[in-house]
């Protein structure tokens, strides 16, 4: 995907994720999903995911060059990316730390639906600093997926709201 085409798939798909959490009833929203996260843990998780993200993409490309070097391989495909990151969760790997969903006290519905929206297209606004070709030269780490190129790290986001999705819409 260009630069365009990844920044206006990723909106859409965390539009569409923010559309179905709204319709459903806040009872619902909070309730766990049998033994899996509720809507509410898995949208807290997802933003928790985007916020470590935007730190990154936050810091000037010269200290992530410095970091985590440059990818001296070719860029995966966003399949390519999907693969890698189902062959790690085969392995049991689970979120971890940080990426544990902990809800805060007293959570509102409203407040973590628009939280999940802000810091997705604030990521999303970020591919505006990046031209084509850095999006291919710069990584960061993931991690569990190691160093991603900055598109490959986009391609996994948005397959990752996408992951998360599937739960969500059982109440849909």
């Amino acid at each position: 995907m260009t630069k365009e085409e990844l920044k206006k798939a990723l909106e859409e798909c965390y539009k569409t994720i923010v559309s179905d959490a709204g319709n459903i009833e806040e009872s619902q929203f909070f309730a766990p999903i049998g033994e899996k996260w509720s809507v509410a843990e898995n949208m807290l998780h997802l933003t928790q995911s985007v916020k470590g993200l935007n730190q990154g993409m936050s810091l000037p490309k010269a200290f992530l060059e410095q970091q985590f070097g440059k990818i001296d391989r070719p860029t995966l495909s966003y399949d390519g990316v999907v693969e890698r990151y189902w062959a790690v969760l085969d392995t049991g790997v689970a979120a971890r730390g940080g990426f544990v969903p902990q809800m805060p006290e007293n959570p509102s519905k409203e407040l973590l639906i628009s939280s999940f929206a802000k810091h997705h297209q604030t990521l999303a606004d970020f591919l505006n600093d990046w031209s084509e070709s850095e999006l291919d030269e710069y990584c960061i780490k993931h991690p569990v997926l190691k160093n991603l190129t900055i598109r490959e790290f986009y391609y996994f986001m948005h397959y990752h709201i996408l992951h998360h999705r599937k739960a969500i819409l059982r109440y849909n």
